[in-house]
């Protein structure tokens, strides 16, 4: 099965510094942050991975192996790349990825997106992985930044919102209802699943737009990581295309 050209994996955090530093840390540090050990790198343990000359290059004493080309490189913005580990650049998919500077300056949006599959073999199985992948990926480089107001919500409770909203994924009906399909189904005992364990504050399809939803859970700070995985995960509906999702930390200043 063939993915649309146009559709994309799409990662999306916060980081409690400025765009300045997102964007240096994503770029100057990559190899201090980045996942080497096995999928996630073409020659596994013992490479290292740095931006050389307008490439991204990893190195290992088994060889060299350029992962992408710079296409943009507009600091502290924006990063564009052709993707293509270990292969020829002729075939080619595409990374992005945007910093975008939330309130007074001092926190970041970042969003990672992944398109051009329909140029591979085997479309739908290259989303599948790289989707579940980049979670990982951008999980160590949340970490490299360390906690902040916006991962741990500095909240005197110890608790923290995320904001789980869905839109139709590359497997939605063309007309994007979902509610019909049966791995919406999934979706639903996924939530239900969170609503038991008391973590639900409220959830459900947002009026005027077919497909799409939200989810807000109230969570342990230590616990977050954890359940941003699970989110992207353990949902059927997500993983298997039906539903496309991103999530937000939410800092909450006010609440009955």
């Amino acid at each position: 099965m063939s993915a649309p050209a146009g559709d994309c994996a799409r990662v999306t955090v916060q980081v409690a510094v400025p765009p300045e530093v997102a964007f240096d840390v994503f770029t100057a540090e990559i190899g201090k942050w980045w996942p080497l050990g096995g999928r996630h790198s073409v020659y596994g343990p013992g490479t290292s991975v740095r931006f050389v000359d307008g490439r991204l290059v990893g190195e290992s004493p088994e060889g060299t192996a350029i992962w992408g080309s710079v296409v943009e490189w507009t600091p502290p913005e924006l990063l564009r790349l052709t993707w293509h580990p270990g292969r020829d650049g002729s075939v080619h998919t595409d990374v992005s990825v945007r910093f975008s500077a939330l309130g007074d300056g001092s926190r970041t949006l970042v969003t990672l997106e992944h398109s051009g599959w329909e140029r591979l073999a085997d479309p739908m199985a290259a989303r599948g992985e790289y989707s579940m992948g980049w979670v990982g990926v951008i999980g160590q480089y949340t970490s490299r930044l360390g906690p902040g107001p916006d991962i741990a919500g500095e909240p005197t409770d110890g608790m923290v919102w995320l904001v789980l909203s869905h839109t139709p994924g590359v497997q939605a009906p063309e007309d994007g209802n979902v509610f019909a399909h049966p791995d919406f189904g999934e979706h639903i005992a996924f939530v239900s699943g969170l609503v038991e364990r008391g973590l639900v504050v409220g959830a459900g399809p947002i009026g005027g737009h077919a497909g799409h939803g939200m989810t807000i859970i109230r969570v342990p700070a230590a616990a977050v990581g954890d359940h941003v995985r699970a989110a992207h995960e353990d949902d059927a509906s997500v993983v298997r295309g039906l539903l496309q999702l991103d999530i937000t930390a939410w800092n909450v200043r006010m609440a009955s």
